[in-house]
């Protein structure tokens, strides 16, 4: 199957689960409080640290490699399945531990619960990551656009009924319980007791499985500190605004992100000696990518303001000011997140490692900083950060690519120069004519975003060539 064929049904199973999320997001956002969400994003730093866990690298090696046996597949499923069932004991275990450090005796329950998706996930690893080598995407986004449906749908009647955090914690079981139903029923393939865990197969994938590991666990570092140091010297209600800003910023990023990364791994991993096809490749990705994030990103920070108040009111206040700063981070990481894909299929995840400890490095850094302050600075320290990191880490793929970083740049340098001058229009109106803060409609709001959008447009279309062809392409 090709790139654009995995692209089309990943696209169309990311955009149906991410509008999903956003009309959940609203909604649940309107009946559960802050502090209530601040328990989910509190219990959610170590609940990501075991997602990382769980797989150890295993099921991307399992999609890299170019000669897979009855005994690899075997091995993997087998020792994912006993991670999942170690990750659970051992969540339950700190969970009372955790909930008094927070001083949030009902985080206890809430770990509890969460643990079981650890089984439920690892039992299907193996099988998923079968369907994604052989392309089957198709059949992929089926099972996850019903099981989104359904477990949101779940959430919202818990909700209703004022179960409050507990039905986002039933909405994440019940997401993983479906998942793992299909998937294990749509997979042909079934384990076999007879081979269990192989030595020789494991201690042929143990390299680049554990760099990834590594990578993956220094990146959680990184990327879930914030939420923990906002917990633990901050408050649950600042933790909360700051997620829910958070979570926002990253619709964009996992849904362009996530299916150029899910899209291109196979792909790459079949041409990984070929760098002139790869350096093509990924270069139109990130365009396509930053084509749609930077002027997205841009309008979200400049109309943070009506957008908070209209979709979720005015008790979240604090998160149209944090968002404002973290938009434009979004546009840093929805290049940097799809690097991954390369160092990987290139089989360089020892590099990917070093550069995940560089970034865990700045980032978290930067936390330490912005602690000292408010949300807002944390916000703008969290944003430096990214900066710094994005120069080194596309200097180095280039390099393991064989490709340009200053064409790479330039390539782009069109998409930004739109973006800035659509920027420039709209502060412009803002200080002239009408003022973008106080948008209390949600027509108007619409209105000026998609004159934002035409702009921004009609300049890329008359600066970019690359621009031109693409859509003259899609026009035919």
């Amino acid at each position: 199957m090709s790139l654009l064929s995995n692209a089309k049904w990943n696209a169309l199973s990311q955009i149906f689960k991410i509008s999903l999320q956003l009309l959940s997001l609203v909604y649940l956002a309107k009946i559960i409080p802050p502090n209530e969400y601040g328990l989910m994003a509190m219990a959610a730093v170590f609940v990501n640290l075991g997602i990382l866990l769980r797989d150890l690298g295993t099921s991307a090696a399992l999609i890299q490699q170019r000669v897979i046996t009855e005994e690899l597949k075997n091995t993997i499923f087998w020792l994912n399945l006993i991670l999942g069932f170690i990750i659970l004991i051992a969540l339950c275990s700190v969970a009372g531990f955790i909930s008094r450090i927070y001083n949030q005796p009902k985080l206890e329950y809430v770990f509890y619960l969460l643990s079981l998706t650890f089984p439920l996930s690892s039992c299907v690893s193996a099988h998923l990551a079968l369907l994604e080598r052989d392309s089957k995407f198709k059949v992929i986004s089926f099972v996850e656009v019903f099981s989104s449906l359904f477990s949101v749908v779940i959430a919202i009647i818990l909700a209703r009924k004022g179960f409050g955090v507990y039905s986002l914690v039933v909405q994440a079981i019940s997401l993983n319980l479906i998942s793992a139903i299909f998937f294990w029923y749509i997979s042909k393939w079934r384990p076999s007791l007879k081979l269990f865990i192989n030595k020789e197969e494991l201690r042929r994938i143990f390299s680049f499985s554990a760099n990834l590991s590594i990578f993956n666990l220094i990146n959680y570092f990184a990327r879930s500190g914030d939420s923990f140091i906002i917990g633990r010297y901050m408050s649950a209600s600042i933790l909360g605004s700051y997620n829910l800003a958070y979570r926002i910023m990253l619709f964009p990023l996992q849904s362009l992100s996530f299916v150029a990364s899910r899209s291109l791994y196979p792909i790459l991993s079949n041409a990984q000696d070929d760098n002139r096809l790869i350096y093509r490749t990924y270069c139109d990705c990130v365009f396509v990518i930053v084509l749609i994030t930077a002027p997205l990103m841009t309008g979200i920070a400049i109309f943070s303001t009506p957008i908070i108040n209209i979709f979720f009111g005015e008790q979240w206040s604090v998160t149209s000011q944090v968002l404002k700063l973290l938009a434009p981070t979004a546009i840093i990481q929805s290049i940097l997140s799809t690097t991954g894909s390369v160092f990987t299929a290139k089989g360089r995840t020892d590099v990917l490692m070093k550069l995940g400890i560089l970034g865990t490095i700045l980032q978290f850094g930067s936390f330490l900083i912005g602690v000292n302050y408010n949300i807002q600075s944390f916000a703008l320290c969290y944003l430096v950060a990214n900066i710094l990191n994005f120069f080194p880490v596309m200097i180095v793929l280039m390099n393991v690519i064989s490709g340009s970083f200053y064409k790479f740049i330039f390539n782009l340098f069109p998409v930004f120069l739109s973006t800035i001058i659509m920027f420039f229009i709209l502060r412009i109106i803002d200080f002239y004519f009408y003022k973008l803060d106080e948008v209390r409609d949600f027509f108007m709001l619409l209105v000026i975003g998609c004159g934002g959008a035409l702009i921004y447009f009609i300049v890329l279309y008359f600066i970019s060539k690359r621009f031109r062809s693409f859509f003259s392409i899609n026009l035919r």
